[in-house]
């Protein structure tokens, strides 16, 4: 009996195609029709048969072809069934244009910090986490002063009388430095030492300290557009005084202005 049921199994299509065909004479005979003779039914039978018969072929053979068949010495057969999913990715790489040299040279130099572009002939900024210092000592001169702030109809003649009169909190002077310290460094240091006033406030957004007040004179003391500012070699940074790392030589000044820097030259 187990012998029979694994030969069924195995031609079970064989059988399925006999049976339609079988099928399809006895409702040809049953209907009449000469099976010799071109009759529209036949012809519809016979298509019919043709179909069952393809399709049954059809699909023992791709059943076939998928089934791998194994049988022990007790005559049980294992079927391994392997399916193949057809590939429906599809992948598009855009590759994105690449500048000219001309086109890479205009771009503006910027940073996290809001610095605007730095002119070419100008040292770039050097963040206060970035700078090291050696052992060698070099020298620069500071200066600070406060002459536009005496000449201000809307200063506060109490401030007016704790600052020096000639407005100058420190005359230029030759101050020694290590190399890789920032102008913030030489002014932090040198207010200590020369006992003069010195506030300040580290401003993330811009990775650098901001001066708020010398000698007492702080920010809008003498209007909206009033405050310190700084100037290095005649040329006033676009960047914090943190950032300014000093060269032999270096010539800094604080000076205060009441009119937004139009007044002390750093704008015309």
């Amino acid at each position: 009996m187990q012998k029979l049921l694994i030969f069924l199994k195995k031609n079970k299509f064989i059988m399925i195609t006999a049976a339609a065909i079988v099928a399809a004479l006895v409702v040809a005979f049953l209907m009449g029709g000469n099976i010799g003779k071109e009759d529209p039914k036949s012809a519809t039978v016979s298509s019919a048969v043709q179909m069952i018969t393809a399709e049954s072929t059809k699909e023992a053979s791709t059943t076939a072809s998928k089934t791998i068949a194994t049988t022990d010495s007790d005559e049980t057969s294992t079927a391994v069934t392997t399916t193949a999913e057809p590939s429906t990715a599809e992948y598009t790489i855009t590759e994105q244009p690449q500048m000219t040299e001309a086109q890479e040279e205009t771009q503006p130099v910027t940073d996290k910090y809001r610095t605007e572009p730095t002119p070419t002939d100008k040292p770039a900024p050097v963040e206060p986490q970035e700078q090291t210092t050696v052992d060698n000592t070099l020298t620069c001169t500071l200066s600070i002063t406060c002459q536009t702030a005496l000449q201000s109809t809307d200063f506060d003649e109490e401030i007016r009388e704790i600052l020096p009169s000639d407005g100058i909190l420190l005359p230029p002077c030759r101050i020694e430095f290590t190399e890789g310290e920032s102008a913030y460094d030489l002014l932090l240091r040198t207010c200590r030492e020369k006992k003069i006033h010195l506030d300040a406030t580290f401003t993330p957004i811009y990775n650098s300290c901001y001066i708020k007040g010398i000698g007492n004179l702080y920010e809008f003391d003498c209007g909206e557009n009033s405050g310190w500012m700084y100037k290095v070699n005649d040329w006033f940074p676009n960047y914090g005084m943190s950032r300014y790392v000093l060269k032999n030589g270096d010539t800094v000044s604080l000076i205060y202005t009441c009119d937004g820097g139009f007044d002390i030259g750093e704008r015309q």
